[in-house]
């Protein structure tokens, strides 16, 4: 069967993209495809204009009632349509149009009243010491009570709750009203969109009618009323409620299942039609197209842990291969009873080229969470993957990223007595003339002080902004589908849910290792230099010093090759930032989680990042995640994880991924297949979080390179998501070529 006929496929996949401007994946829901027929809504100006007298009529009002008022407003007025091709609606909108209008004027606003935290965010910023950032954009909806009660049953437990309280806040009235207001706008797009696909009857035109009434007066009955669900929420949430929607379904196999086997016992559709429904979903997010993917998860376990939904699971992976995608990307929930089917099939999409998928393995996880901040093991196994591979529990956690230190830039701060030299400002502590430091141990102490620095400087000013969360942008949408939020009337963002977190992500983490490293041995061991003459090739970029220059790349201690100096002190400073952070009191009653994602901070803090002593120059890429240097991992992979899980993964409960980079032919055959689910078992038995995999040959590499055409299907894992590789720079690419040859 065919699953997308070419004709639907090409216009889904032009769905979000306008003829006369060129396409930039960094935009989300920005294009509109076809100008939609004007009746159905209004012009961009005119929407504009609609939400700026509309910001301006609910000044001084509650921020999430003035926040509803201009959702039902885009909802009531944004142009709709339903084409022929396609099982989904198109709906028409301009990069988040209350962003610009109602939630960008929030956010100055509270951060123009407090000009320090402007102040130290735009240092750090500048300077490339950290990222410090008010984040949204890691949200599941608890989509158990979404398919359950449908959009007409949330709103009218909301309403339940309102009704049931003694006595009312002027604030959690609000908070109640703009659920009321937001569910409603739902339900009258869903009358919108159902009276113009009656005016323009299609081949497909009876099941969608049939299905948006379904779901406009109760839960979803059927596979593709469910799917219609998913997709109705996220385009609501993501591009007009500016919530990020970063799974779809807690697990979109589990998620689906009592539908999809209610549906198959009845008769209602056959199999492949299932299949079929799902490639045109999965289509509505490749033709988005966001740089950083749109995730959903596979497997993990139901409560019972005893559900086996393996074919359902087997027949999402086929229709995602067939689609022949970089995105959505997958995140894989695995544990010792994972159906191998399943394992197999995704480490064969991997080695073949469909590297959109990362493994997240429940023992680890639940070993990092139950340690953490006291969840049970019940939460722990059954939390949601977010985003690219973060860990939260379904339903209960509502984890705001505040900020991505830079941990080389403490090594900067060593070497330049707290100065730094990017912006000429101190930023750091004076720990002393660096040249007059006499043991190795000086000089490590002074790094973990200027970390220490950084890492509180981080935290007072975060604390200080985090807690504004739920007034710059309330999650109305959100909190309606959390129970915990409803019954307090509070905004599921703020403080409504079991666990409001906060994480830090640990950036830099092996450039750091390897300068200490290259420092204790170039120095104080081998005593080939001083610390002096180390801070003067440092500041010279390392011009006029290349042969001290190779000896620092080639020194012997390095991250990644299993040795057991260099794993103590990557252990160590793991273990020392995980410590320090993990528990640490936040400013929404609940507690700091760490992870080492470093997003596509290793590229744009490298670039602000001082020379270090590893033998990096300024500009050039940091390290990324829990990866090694580009080039380091000498001894194969197995020396590599050996040295991750040394680093003891269970510590980092927000998320931890290690990049494994294989050549074709370490996995060809079936000799290659075991090979690779031996490296993933051996790494979830030693607690091992997530792991994800690139299989390249330098040879393909570079002729990639040198003829795009060949290969314009070509992907490339970069830290939590997909690209293609013609979309990188020629230096990102460079990076990756030289990473596969020292697969060699």
């Amino acid at each position: 069967m065919q699953l997308i006929s070419a004709a639907d496929r090409a216009y889904i996949e032009n769905k979000y993209h306008r003829s006369d401007e060129p396409f930039d994946p960094h935009r989300r829901f920005n294009y509109h495809g076809y100008e939609y027929d004007p009746s159905t809504g209004l012009e961009d100006e005119q929407m504009y204009n609609g939400l700026e007298k509309l910001y301006e009529e609910t000044k001084g009002i509650d921020h999430a009632l003035a926040k509803a008022k201009a959702f039902a407003f885009v909802l009531d007025n944004a142009r709709i349509d339903q084409s022929p091709h396609d099982y989904f609606f198109g709906f028409y909108n301009w990069a988040r149009p209350l962003d610009k209008t109602f939630i960008s004027k929030w956010d100055k606003e509270i951060f123009s009243s407090m000009p320090e935290v402007e102040r130290i965010m735009s240092l750090y910023r500048k300077s490339g010491t950290a990222e410090l950032w008010l984040d949204t954009d890691h949200a599941v909806p608890y989509w158990v009570d979404i398919l359950s009660l449908g959009f007409p049953g949330l709103l009218a437990r909301s309403e339940s709750y309102r009704k049931a309280a003694k006595e009312l806040t002027p604030k959690q009235d609000a908070f109640y009203q703009a659920i009321r207001i937001e569910y409603e706008a739902i339900l009258r797009l869903l009358d919108r969109l159902s009276d113009f696909v009656r005016a323009h009857p299609s081949e497909k035109s009876d099941l969608i009618l049939e299905s948006l009434q379904s779901i406009r007066n109760g839960p979803p009955q059927n596979s593709f009323e469910a799917l219609l669900v998913i997709y109705t929420y996220h385009v609501c949430s993501e591009s007009v409620d500016q919530f990020q929607v970063r799974s779809l379904g807690n697990g979109l196999d589990r998620s689906l299942y009592s539908f999809w086997k209610k549906d198959l016992e009845t008769g209602l559709f056959t199999r492949d039609e299932i299949k079929s429904f799902l490639a045109y979903l999965i289509l509505q997010y490749a033709a988005i197209g966001n740089y950083w993917g749109q995730p959903f998860y596979l497997c993990g376990t139901d409560y019972d842990e005893k559900t086996d939904i393996s074919e359902l699971t087997l027949d999402i992976l086929e229709v995602y291969d067939s689609l022949e995608l970089y995105n959505p990307k997958i995140q894989v929930k695995i544990d010792y009873n994972t159906n191998p089917k399943i394992v197999y099939r995704v480490l064969d999409m991997i080695r073949k080229g469909h590297n959109s998928f990362v493994f997240c393995c429940i023992p680890g996880i639940t070993k990092s969470l139950m340690s953490c901040y006291g969840v049970t093991d019940e939460e722990a196994r059954n939390c949601d993957i977010s985003g690219c591979n973060e860990m939260h529990i379904r339903g209960k956690e509502a984890c705001m990223i505040s900020a991505l230190p830079n941990a080389a830039k403490a090594i900067n701060y060593v070497f330049n007595d707290g100065m730094d030299t990017v912006l000429g400002e101190r930023l750091g502590l004076s720990t002393g003339d660096v040249s007059k430091f006499s043991t190795f141990d000086e000089f490590y102490e002074a790094f973990i002080k200027q970390f220490k620095f950084i890492l509180d400087t981080i935290l007072d000013t975060a604390r200080k902004y985090e807690k504004y969360v739920a007034e710059i942008n309330p999650s109305v949408m959100l909190s309606a589908t959390i129970e915990s939020s409803l019954k307090k009337g509070v905004d599921g963002y703020g403080f409504g849910v079991k666990y409001p977190t906060s994480s830090m992500l640990l950036c830099s983490f092996a450039t750091a290792v390897d300068s200490i490293l290259a420092v204790k041995e170039l120095v104080f061991e081998k005593k080939l230099t001083t610390l002096s003459e180390l801070k003067k090739a440092l500041d010279a970029n390392w011009e006029g010093y290349e042969s001290l220059r190779q000896k620092a790349l080639n020194a012997k201690k390095k991250y990644g090759n299993a040795d057991p100096d260099a794993d103590c002190y990557a252990a160590a400073i793991f273990r020392w930032f995980s410590t320090y952070v993990t528990g640490q009191e936040n400013s929404r009653h609940s507690v700091y989680k760490v992870g080492v994602p470093s997003t596509l901070h290793f590229i744009s803090q490298g670039k602000l990042t001082e020379a270090t002593p590893d033998g990096r120059k300024m500009g050039e890429e940091c390290s990324k995640n829990v990866a090694p240097v580009i080039g380091m991992e000498r001894k194969g992979v197995t020396a590599m994880l050996r040295s991750a899980l040394s680093t003891q993964p269970w510590l980092f409960s927000e998320a931890y991924v290690l990049d494994v980079m294989l050549h074709p032919s370490a996995v060809s055959g079936s000799d290659g297949l075991e090979a690779m689910k031996a490296l993933v078992d051996t790494y979830m038995k030693n607690d091992g979080i997530s792991i994800q995999f690139n299989v390249f040959s330098p040879e393909m590499l570079l002729d990639a390179q040198e003829n795009p055409a060949k290969y314009k299907n070509l992907q490339v894992r970069v830290s939590g998501w997909n690209v293609l590789w013609n979309d990188l720079s020629r230096e990102e690419q460079d990076a990756y070529i030289k990473r596969a040859s020292s697969l060699i």
